[in-house]
């Protein structure tokens, strides 16, 4: 697969907790890019929260606000957009709601992505500016609604974790008051501290060398701590800077004595953000680190071009392997059904306007059709479908695992219908590529439904109205019966796909010259 063409601009959208980030980016050569144009406003979708846990009327019209603004700006470089939404939305009931309002009034696509993709995203931005080496490197990124901290080296990430604390989410639990007593600052300080030291463990056999801190909550604090400790450097921050300014930063809130660059809004979360930074550098040993300026939006853009030869699909099938071998799930079948499921691919992939995308989907739907059976062998498709859609599947965007996940869904029993519960929220082109995948892959299974022998590899001709699969080896077509019979009675979802017939059949024996 090449790389994107340069000179093509790309709009990446962080739809964060506290406020929407936009970013333009033009690629360049060599797979990289350079950012163009900027746009930011404060959506506080934070504050836009009910008893239900839902955002709100007024929460949801200053998103679609925002949005607008975003997208005029876009269509003015011509940039295609990728939205992409975090904790606030995550944590929303009406999540998909709001996801199908945004699509219908502006035609957007809001990606609601978990917090380890989240979390992945980060270090895909930290990567851009070429901090990542050979190395392990810590990357910790505070936002509104959430934290994440990651590991990671030249080879991707190694662990990472998203703790549902951030600077607005704990501004809001701790001090919603604006008054920074003891007792309230103690209590979000054990708060944190549970928090990061629930899962600091996962962080102890790596050596990590480096630490990097993005966001505009770490950035200011480095800010704010240069200024008051009369530093020339405000891109790094220390501990004991951080730990010695927390009665003066407390004053100068109150006061409205910080600097005049810090923007009003993130000035009433700041004393949270610096809480939870405190304990995490606590918690890891760190003593310093590095602010870098490039966070999820710059990852994003990343993660659409082809970087040392690196693409951002391939963690598709990475994360598919994890939970095969999480599952113990049989590689022998697996190995017959993508066999069958690559060669009708590649057949007909041209025909079906099928891309790169669609074809690591449908590898990795191969490697997990049978997934369902670690919890029955009755009705394995949908216990399949709910595993893959609920899992941690770090390396891969929501939008691709509800396409995964539809795909095993769909590969037995009843036929994809675009009204089902499963694919109305997702928008119309992953819809049909759901449905030809699952088509696709109900016929590998099929031909393949006895679990023996080699795979079942046809050859295809094309007459008339009619696509032939013989099958060359008689032997397999005679002692394979029941796949035959089986992929007859499966066959009608993709013939219909391909507006063709299709006949199974075993090659002629060849004549006898005299």
């Amino acid at each position: 697969m090449s790389s994107i063409a340069i000179g093509k601009h790309i709009a990446a959208v962080d739809m964060g907790t506290n406020s929407f980030h936009m970013i333009i980016a033009e690629t360049t050569a060599h797979g990289t890019f350079r950012i163009i144009d900027r746009m930011k406003h404060w959506v506080r979708l934070g504050d836009g929260i009910d008893k239900r846990g839902r955002l709100d009327e007024a929460a949801i019209s200053r998103m679609i606000e925002s949005l607008t603004f975003f997208k005029q700006l876009a269509e003015s470089y011509d940039a295609h957009i990728h939205c992409i939404a975090t904790s606030a939305m995550r944590d929303a009931p009406n999540r998909n709601t709001i996801a199908r309002r945004i699509r219908k009034e502006l035609d957007l696509v809001v990606e609601v992505v978990k917090g380890e993709e989240e979390a992945r995203l980060v270090f895909q931005g930290v990567r851009s500016e070429g901090y990542i080496n050979d190395e392990p490197s810590y990357i910790i990124d505070i936002g509104g609604g959430s934290t994440e901290i990651i590991v990671g080296d030249q080879g991707g990430v190694l662990v990472a974790e998203s703790l549902d604390m951030g600077a607005r989410r704990y501004s809001r639990r701790f001090f919603s008051s604006q008054n920074y007593t003891t007792r309230q600052r103690h209590q979000c300080s054990h708060a944190a501290a549970s928090k990061i030291q629930s899962v600091a463990s996962e962080f102890k056999p790596f050596e990590v060398n480096s630490v990097y801190g993005t966001s505009g909550t770490i950035r200011t604090l480095a800010e704010i701590i240069a200024q008051f400790y009369n530093l020339d450097d405000a891109t790094h921050l220390a501990l004991n800077h951080l730990k010695a300014m927390r009665v003066k930063l407390i004053e100068a809130v109150q006061r409205d004595q910080l600097p005049d660059s810090i923007e009003k809004e993130r000035r009433a979360t700041l004393v949270a953000g610096a809480t939870i930074l405190e304990e995490v550098m606590s918690a890891l040993h760190i003593r310093s680190l590095r602010v870098c300026p490039s966070a999820l939006r710059e990852g994003i853009i990343y993660d659409r071009v082809e970087t040392s030869g690196r693409l951002p699909s391939q963690p598709i099938n990475a994360s598919a392997k994890t939970i095969v071998k999480r599952f113990n799930l049989d590689r022998a079948q697996i190995k017959r059904v993508t066999s069958t499921a690559e060669l009708i691919f590649q057949t007909y992939a041209k025909h079906l306007g099928l891309n790169h995308e669609a074809h690591r989907l449908l590898m990795a739907a191969c490697q997990l059709h049978e997934i369902g059976l670690t919890i029955s062998h009755k009705k394995i498709h949908l216990h399949g479908g709910y595993i893959i859609a609920h899992s941690n599947m770090t390396g891969i965007t929501q939008r691709q695992q509800q396409i995964l996940a539809a795909i095993v869904r769909f590969h037995r029993k009843a036929r994809p219908n675009k009204k089902h519960t499963d694919l109305k929220i997702m928008r119309q082109k992953d819809i049909n590529v759901s449905i030809v995948l699952s088509a696709i892959l109900r016929l590998a299974a099929a031909l393949n439904r006895t679990k023996d022998g080699e795979a079942a590899m046809p050859r295809f001709e094309e007459k008339k109205d009619v696509w032939h699969w013989i099958f060359d080896d008689q032997n397999w077509y005679n002692e394979h019966e029941v796949c035959i019979w089986n992929a007859t009675q499966e066959k009608l979802p993709f013939s219909k796909l391909i507006a063709k017939q299709i006949q199974l059949k075993k090659a002629r024996k060849k004549r006898l010259k005299h």
